[in-house]
């Protein structure tokens, strides 16, 4: 006959074991699919390498083969990283201050907002290859000129949706406001900011990547001076000696720091919404 301390402890285990199960099942169902996905694209990556292309693989280089490129020049490959990360994040950093910035002082008069908003959309449409001879004349051959164009590329989305979240504030909500005479800073800390969240984190996930290649497309353009540089410079290196096999690495190093951007904003932008907002909120479909 049984205890009631072994039927505690008995259900004690059931329940831990349960709670494994669960965060088992959790774990599945959230990294299985991208991880299968990951593993099918390998895998038609392989057969094409080997099956189409066979001794042409100066055009499409096997994954392995790809893997052994990035190994052997792995210092390289990460002083390269950090380059280009320190230029993307100064580029993401100036863009999220001025452009929220701006943003904001565009939602407080209409004026201000008709005058303002069409040379943020002139300056969305300038095309950087055109105006890259004027940023390196003004801040020349260096990190400079690249941060630069990364703010440039990235700094509309965060101005644009940060705008549209303020000015999107429920006018019911505002109203009530203003019968408890609340003044325009407190409607704007209290009410519209937190309003416009979802919406700046919206703009501050796109931006996130476009940063990165803002820095990549800076040293294409500035990069020609010397070998030394960011991933970009390494991308034309690699491409003037042939090694498409350390070429693929490159781009692949880009394309996971851009993800690793774009994960950081979207931890954070979840942080914030995960107790109030339906976009946050976990749902089982």
């Amino acid at each position: 006959m049984s205890t009631p301390a072994a039927t505690a402890d008995v259900a004690v285990s059931a329940a831990r074991s349960s709670g494994a199960l669960r965060r088992a099942g959790s774990f599945v169902k959230t990294f299985g699919p991208p991880v299968l996905v990951f593993m099918l694209f390998i895998g038609l990556w392989s057969l094409l390498a080997t099956t189409v292309y066979g001794d042409r693989n100066y055009l499409l280089p096997r994954p392995w083969d790809v893997a052994s490129a990035a190994w052997e020049s792995r210092g390289e490959l990460w002083a390269a990283t950090k380059i280009t990360f320190v230029e993307a994040a100064a580029g993401f950093g100036c863009a999220i201050v001025i452009g929220m910035a701006f943003a904001v002082l565009m939602s407080q008069a209409k004026v201000l907002e008709r005058s303002l908003y069409p040379y943020a959309v002139m300056l969305q449409t300038v095309p950087i290859v055109a105006v890259a001879p004027v940023i390196v004349l003004w801040f020349g051959y260096n990190q400079r000129s690249v941060i630069v164009i990364a703010f440039m590329i990235a700094v509309f989305p965060i101005l644009n949706n940060t705008l549209l979240g303020l000015l999107s504030t429920d006018r019911n909500h505002l109203d009530l406001f203003r019968m408890h005479d609340a003044g325009r800073f407190v409607q704007f800390l209290k009410l519209r900011l937190p309003n416009a969240i979802p919406n700046v984190f919206a703009g501050l996930r796109v931006s996130a990547g476009l940063s990165v290649i803002g820095a990549i497309v800076g040293e294409f353009i500035i990069g020609s001076g010397g070998s030394e540089g960011g991933l970009g410079v390494k991308v034309i290196y690699a491409q003037g000696k042939l090694d498409t096999n350390l070429l693929f690495a490159e781009v692949f190093a880009a394309t996971l720091l851009g993800f690793l951007f774009f994960v950081v904003v979207s931890y954070v932008g979840n942080l914030l919404l995960s107790s109030w907002h339906e976009s946050a909120l976990r749902q089982d479909v």
